[in-house]
């Protein structure tokens, strides 16, 4: 008898401890078991930094999609929020007209730094809580030359508000850029393994901003359906890939540039908005039409309920690319010039040397996994310084956003132009 009991106490024992091991993310919790989002309330002048991030982020990324067309014109994606983030941390450093152009440029000029530096802070923290199905980090960090001095206050107005770890560290050491990468790494659950290749003897500071998002889709995709699919670029070329499909209830819209199509993950919290061309239309006539003022609110306004026939492709992108000429074009140039005033950050005469953004994204028929981190290089310088049933079949390329929903802000942004890069 004594036996029997002890090997059911054995058993219920590993049952426990089979349970308590699984990951959170493996744990079998539907969409409908989550509680609702969290609305971020916004005040009125953070509803405005909300805008201009839009802004922002769609001329950031018109400015990239115009380079790269120009160049090997394949798929990117970009964090708009990354970039702000670790833009806002280094204009902290700036004064006089560095300051003014780098925030002109983040379209953030006329809001004293306090308030900056809250709405950073209170979108971080609120974008954090909003989902417990959906993974999201945001992590920042410092790394600062040990043999230069840098100014405290600068330093604890980035660990206040924007909770940044703060490091000093020997440039002249190679595995200096083992510290700086692992950070990158641990903080994008190892997507993106390497942000630097080298650092300088006169580097002064490294700021690094990581995000990290995994989010399962609130309607799942069934594997069963998915299956190989033409692609038509947009030169004509064919491209049999993997499609998704599915047939359900989402948020949609349409009118003479595109079809937007908004799919959510988990509590809906998040989503990711799909916008696809209408037919004759081409990608930069819908990056060009998102850059009108008031035109991105407004189809979003236009969004209703329909019944979706939806094809989507899965998808992969790694992306990285300097930001420097991109951000110079936008009005920040005087930052990486020898002009540049960066006396907030320390004493020594500094520029900007780059700034560099890193990216990864998965889409399949669970959900997506995304993550960016930009990193942003100080050194010293010499000198002072409506139907009821639509069609929505993405077989040819899209754009797609990720945003956090009760406000807008956008965490990732990207084209779909081919596959020639495997899955």
């Amino acid at each position: 008898m004594l036996s029997k009991f002890t090997s059911i106490l054995l058993i219920i024992i590993a049952s426990l401890f089979g349970a308590m091991s699984c990951d959170k993310n493996d744990s079998g919790v539907h969409a409908g078991d989550l509680p609702d989002p969290i609305k971020i309330e916004l005040r009125s002048a953070e509803q405005e930094m909300i805008r201009a991030d839009q802004g922002f982020a769609f001329e950031f990324f018109e400015q990239l999609f115009q380079e790269e067309a120009l160049d090997e014109d394949k798929n990117f994606m970009v964090s708009p929020l990354s970039l702000s983030i670790a833009l806002s941390m280094t204009w902290n450093g700036a004064a006089g007209e560095t300051k003014a152009s780098m925030q002109q440029t983040l379209k953030m000029d006329g809001f004293p730094d306090d308030d900056l530096n809250n709405y950073y802070k209170k979108l971080k923290e609120a974008l954090l809580k909003t989902d417990p199905s959906t993974k999201l980090s945001i992590a920042n960090a410092i790394f600062t030359n040990q043999f230069i001095p840098i100014k405290s206050d600068f330093i604890a107005t980035n660990q206040s508000f924007y909770g940044a770890t703060v490091k000093p560290v020997d440039f002249t050491l190679p595995e200096t850029v083992n510290v700086i990468n692992n950070w990158a790494s641990d903080n994008t659950n190892g997507l993106i393994k390497e942000v630097i290749k080298e650092t300088k003897p006169n580097d002064l500071m490294y700021l690094l901003n990581a995000i990290y998002f995994k989010g399962i889709w609130t309607s799942e995709f069934d594997k069963k359906n998915t299956d190989q699919r033409p692609f038509t670029y947009e030169n004509g070329t064919l491209q049999h890939v993997d499609m998704m499909k599915q047939t359900a209830k989402f948020n949609y819209t349409e009118n003479e540039n595109m079809q937007l199509v908004q799919l959510p993950y988990g509590n809906q919290a998040f989503s990711m908005m799909v916008l696809l061309p209408s037919d004759g239309k081409k990608l930069q006539d819908v990056v060009t039409t998102t850059r009108q003022e008031g035109y991105w609110e407004g189809v979003k306004s236009a969004l209703h309920e329909a019944e979706v026939d939806l094809s989507l492709p899965k998808f992969k992108t790694e992306y990285s690319k300097k930001l420097n000429e991109v951000l110079s074009k936008m009005g920040m140039g005087i930052a990486f010039s020898d002009a540049a005033d960066f006396s907030r950050m320390s004493d020594v005469s500094a520029k900007i040397d780059f700034v560099k953004h890193d990216t990864y994204i998965s889409t399949d028929e669970v959900g997506t996994e995304a993550a960016a981190v930009t990193t942003v290089g100080m050194i010293e310088t010499s000198l002072p310084a409506q139907p009821k049933k639509v069609i929505f079949n993405a077989n040819r390329p899209f754009i797609y956003l990720i945003q956090e929903n009760s406000t807008g802000a956008i965490l990732f942004m990207g084209a779909v132009k081919n596959f020639d890069e495997s899955f």
